[in-house]
């Protein structure tokens, strides 16, 4: 893969010694840097040195660093070239002042090397795609301004069309316009023309107005063009206005291309990957959906397999970050890139190849012209690759996981997860590089009856424990609350994964007997906290089935009286997709819920497909904001724009917001800017036993280290919320 350039750096900031400091790390890194040590000096060297990104301190003599951007701006026209602005640590009103005159990402002091190194690299990679996306608008927009608007006018007694005198140079045609209906119908193609004739028909009969895009397919004068009219006919003529919009269709297409494929292997993406399969897998739907979306190769288009044995693989490259830390993103991008070629070249027609993660692919592959095993070793021996770094052969070993439709699976998420879940397997035994799902099923299935048949017995053998996971108001970061999160000490498995138990608890029907400890748990410790002292708000997470249950809210009632415990100290958490089920038994149960004292969240909320009317009428305290949004939210303006979004339409609504999973301070100072109330997350620490959380919280109150070892290494830290 042919090196690019290193992108230059210019550095703006009045301190030798910090400029020194940055210089040398960023050098290391491998970008090119130049200096300036005034907002005066920086603008001439914009307009000489044409950099691709500028570090920009706030505090500087003659023009300050907010003054800077705002004239960069004004230079560059908009936010073309990334400006990373350099501020205290902890300064939000610089934060704030910083975004608004223009700055795309700021760092705090004191400077840390290796984070800034990521910061720059995150910065310079969406300015390039940020970049071919406005490339691509102002290619649509020119094609706008090219494609001036026409009329026509029809005879209703004719049926004679009647074109504006340029309408065949501004279509691009080489024959003339249509003169009637029927023939501009019959340039069509014959799916669409039933349809067209009922809107003109209309049209002509009900005085409707028209609305169409009509795809014209002559040789030579092929397009798609729009016809709107008003409703109404005056003097027996219906009068409108055409538009050639091709181009702007084929504008929408490669923006969908691009949401819906991988940027560095052009490859489809985990989504249309998932769509395609599932249009495969459905034999009634045809493969129209599949071409019509992918249509580079047959291989990507994937037609037609209807309802045969389809292989559906997982190929993941081992120790991909290893080449990654060795040698450099670039050249672990250059090993993704050969292996999806090598998968391309060893793939039959009609098959589905896409990126599934970063370091993983995904293949559905037709089984009618071989057989499991030839796949199996074809698979296990054309995959063994090297590639050339740096004047070395690197070897690239790949692990495997294979699925079988329709014997694994009916669906398509069930059918990946099932591929992904054989090729873990190979992790546990090296000398294996492809594992059937079937060698494990019958092992999975046993497990879980055998795990269901110890869940029974788990309440009574007190092996159930929760841990709690603290929340932080950012305005004076103090904790205010946790979360209950309930934990499985297995007697021979030890910590058993919530994700694995929970699921089971609410198939078997025992999510009502559990949930009601785990309330009168929460409760309990609630109550104990609050009597030594330590007032706490606990957040505890219903599932669907205790929503709907209307005896719930008398249980509730009868187990704060019974511990003695204010209701306001309890907080109950639904999520999105929980409300949804049965909205209108959900509002009536909240509103029982508020009227006894309690508080009522929803977590997870913007990850569904709520209808917001219904959303605003149940009586909300608080709005969680999922970790979907927060991962990304220094690096994209979309997810940024969420959550200011979110913030706003809480604070107009009277709620609290909390953002779950954070991870990183960056991640904190973002969401401060945006005036998100609480954070809760691993920044703060794992969830946690009783005891190191009051320990937590006291270290926290008295400005002591919360990165306490004793936190963050206990037996606990391992599990996820």
């Amino acid at each position: 893969m042919q090196e690019t350039a290193p992108a230059n750096i210019l550095l703006v900031d009045d301190d030798p010694g910090i400029r020194l400091l940055i210089q040398h790390g960023l050098m290391r890194a491998g970008y090119r840097v130049s200096e300036a040590s005034h907002g005066l000096e920086a603008l001439e060297q914009f307009d000489s040195a044409k950099p691709d990104l500028m570090l920009i301190d706030v505090s500087m003599p003659e023009m300050d660093g907010f003054e800077t951007v705002a004239a960069i701006r004004q230079r560059d026209g908009g936010e073309t070239i990334p400006l990373v602005m350099v501020t205290g640590s902890d300064d939000n009103d610089s934060v704030t002042k910083a975004f608004h005159a223009g700055a795309n990402d700021f760092i705090t002091k004191p400077i840390n090397l290796p984070i800034l190194t990521q910061r720059v690299r995150y910065a310079l990679a969406n300015a390039e795609r940020e970049q071919r996306l406005r490339r691509i608008h102002l290619e649509q927009q020119s094609a706008c301004q090219l494609a001036k608007l026409g009329f026509w006018r029809l005879e209703i007694e004719t049926g004679a069309l009647h074109w504006s005198q340029d309408a065949a140079a501004l279509l691009g045609r080489s024959a003339d316009m249509p003169s009637t209906v029927a023939a501009l119908i019959e340039e069509a193609p014959a799916d669409q023309r039933q349809r067209l004739q009922g809107a003109f028909e209309q049209a002509m009969t009900r005085a409707a107005g028209l609305d169409l895009e009509i795809q014209l397919t002559c040789i030579g004068n092929a397009g798609i063009i729009k016809l709107q009219s008003s409703p109404g006919v005056e003097d027996g003529v219906i009068v409108g206005a055409f538009q050639d919009v091709t181009a702007l269709r084929a504008f929408e297409d490669q923006t969908l291309y691009l949401v819906e494929h991988d940027e560095l292997t052009n490859l489809p993406n985990h989504r249309l990957f998932s769509r395609l399969l599932t249009d495969r897998l459905e034999p009634d739907q045809g493969a129209e959906t599949a071409t019509e979306t992918v249509t580079e190769t047959a291989t990507e288009a994937g037609v037609g397999a209807g309802a045969a044995r389809t292989a559906i693989v997982v190929v993941d490259i081992d120790r991909l970050h290893r080449i990654n830390d060795a040698f450099g993103p670039a050249h672990g991008d250059e090993v993704v890139i050969t292996l999806g070629n090598r998968l391309r070249q060893l793939l039959p027609p009609n098959s589905l190849l896409c990126r599934l993660e970063s370091d993983s692919f995904g293949l559905a592959i037709p089984l009618q012209d071989s057989t499991l095993a030839d796949l199996q070793t074809q698979l296990q021996t054309d995959l063994t690759l090297s590639v050339p770094i740096k004047g070395r052969e690197v070897y690239i070993d790949c692990s495997m996981g294979l699925a079988i439709h329709p014997d694994d699976g009916q669906d398509a998420a069930t059918l990946i997860q099932a591929a992904q879940a054989a090729e873990r397997e190979t992790n546990r035994d090296p000398s294996r590089q492809l594992i059937q799902f079937s060698e494990i099923r019958a092992a999975r299935e046993e497990g879980r009856v055998i795990l269901e048949s110890d869940l029974r017995g788990a309440l009574e053998k007190q092996e159930f424990f929760l841990v709690y996971q603290p929340q932080q108001r950012l305005a004076d970061r103090r904790i205010e609350g946790v979360e209950a999160l309930l934990r499985w000490n297995h007697a021979e498995r030890g910590i058993v994964s919530p994700a694995d138990f929970i699921p089971i608890l609410e198939e078997a029907g025992l999510i009502h007997e559990v949930g009601d400890w785990i309330l009168e748990e929460a409760i309990r410790q609630a109550a104990e906290w609050l009597r030594q002292g330590v007032s706490l708000r606990m957040s505890v997470n219903l599932a669907a089935a205790q929503v709907e249950n209307p005896q719930l809210v008398h249980r509730l009632s009868a187990l704060v009286e019974d511990y003695r415990l204010p209701p306001a100290h309890l907080e109950l958490e639904i999520t999105e997709s929980t409300a949804m089920q049965a909205p209108e038994q959900t509002l009536l149960n909240l509103r029982k819920f508020k009227q006894c004292g309690f508080r009522i969240a929803i977590d997870d909320f913007g990850t569904g497909y709520s209808s917001m009317a219904y959303l605003l009428q149940f009586p909300l305290d608080v709005l969680k904001i999922d970790r979907a949004f927060v991962k990304e939210i220094t690096h994209g303006k979309r997810n940024r724009a969420i959550v200011t979004a979110l913030s706003t339409l809480s604070f107009h609504l009277g709620l609290t917001t909390i953002a779950e999973g954070i991870e990183t301070k960056s991640q904190r100072d973002y969401l401060d800017a945006l005036n998100i109330d609480v954070i809760q997350g691993f920044l703060l620490a794992p969830p946690l036993p009783p005891e190191p959380l009051i320990e937590f919280i006291r270290a926290a109150e008295s400005d002591a280290n919360p990165d306490d070892p004793r936190v963050r290494e206990g037996a606990w830290a391992h599990e996820s919320p």
